[in-house]
């Protein structure tokens, strides 16, 4: 199973010593001695841009201890870019699942243990991954921040990590009720690219969740309700959503999850459930007060135990 604390395989740097431990946290401890978010001191802070090589390794080398001392919990990754893809396209196999955006379940690609799972590296920064249920394709952002948590007594080996880039939208930017997208261009299979996306406008900090179809009937009862928000739009069309199980695609900046199959096989509401549940909160548990940051892919690893 991979984890944050399985070394990066890839042979250009697994950790670059002139990242920032900054997470975009700000705030000194009661001592003014050292930041909670990042651990350093403040005369460290001042220093990194120009510090030289030695100096930066011995400061991340200590910040473990510094945050288990201050408590401090979410913290970043040294990790180049490089081995991020690396890491990514081990991990889109069995043994967790990744996700984009924060929409429950619906936002998840997993690849279950003797499914049929295909990983393809589409050049550098772009990683493709695809199941008969459903499909995945990570780009790497630039400016991607790979974050991870500090728990006291839990095994590192089972820590999810975030990535997130800048925020350069604001909050409460996203398409207020259903969108039409036109065609889906970007979609995973070119055989998709020719059926229609809607954006059903839910409240998320840099992602959409989207339904698409090519069934003639859902389109024009789409068309017909643009403008209307979820709770309006499921209750005049959401029994032909689940008859004719439109793909679910989430989309971010760091790409997208595609799901397919029936949504009738399992109820109604069950399988849109998350998408209502996600209103009021646009960002994963735990990562609100990053104002600075928007949250746009998560990896969690399968408990101990869970069949790979």
């Amino acid at each position: 199973m991979e984890s944050p604390a399985t070394p990066p395989r890839r042979g250009r740097g697994a950790a670059s010593v002139t990242t920032s431990p900054c997470i975009g946290f700000c705030r000194l401890d009661a001592a003014a001695s050292h930041c909670l978010g990042c651990a350093r001191t403040r005369g460290e802070i001042a220093a990194w841009r120009d510090a030289p090589p030695a100096f930066l390794e011995r400061v991340w080398s200590e910040l473990p201890a510094r945050r288990a001392r201050l408590g401090v919990g979410l913290h970043r990754l040294n990790w180049t870019r490089e081995a991020l893809a690396d890491f990514i396209g081990r991990t889109l196999r069995p043994g967790g699942a990744w996700a984009i955006g924060n929409f429950g379940g619906a936002s998840e690609f997993r690849a279950t243990p003797g499914e049929p799972c295909e990983v393809e590296a589409v050049g550098p920064w772009r990683i493709v991954a695809r199941t008969p249920r459903a499909a995945i394709r990570i780009d790497v952002p630039d400016q991607v921040r790979i974050l991870s948590r500090a728990v006291a007594g839990e095994d590192a080996s089972r820590r999810p990590i975030e990535l997130a880039v800048p925020r350069t939208r604001p909050r409460g930017a996203n398409r207020p009720g259903l969108v039409a997208l036109g065609p889906d261009r970007d979609a995973v299979d070119p055989r998709d690219r020719d059926a229609r996306l809607y954006d059903l406008g839910l409240p998320s900090r840099g992602s959409a969740f989207c339904l698409r179809t090519d069934d003639p009937d859902l389109i024009r009862d789409l068309e017909d309700g643009l403008g209307l928000e979820w709770p309006d739009l499921f209750a005049r069309v959401g029994r032909r959503i689940a008859r004719t199980s439109p793909a679910r695609v989430v989309l971010g900046p760091a790409g997208r999850v595609e799901t397919t199959g029936p949504i009738s096989d399992v109820g109604l509401d069950e399988p849109l459930a998350p998408i209502q549940l996600a209103g009021g909160r646009d960002v994963p548990n735990g990562l609100e007060f990053l104002d600075s940051l928007t949250p746009c892919a998560s990896y969690f690893p399968d408990p101990p135990g869970a069949p790979s």
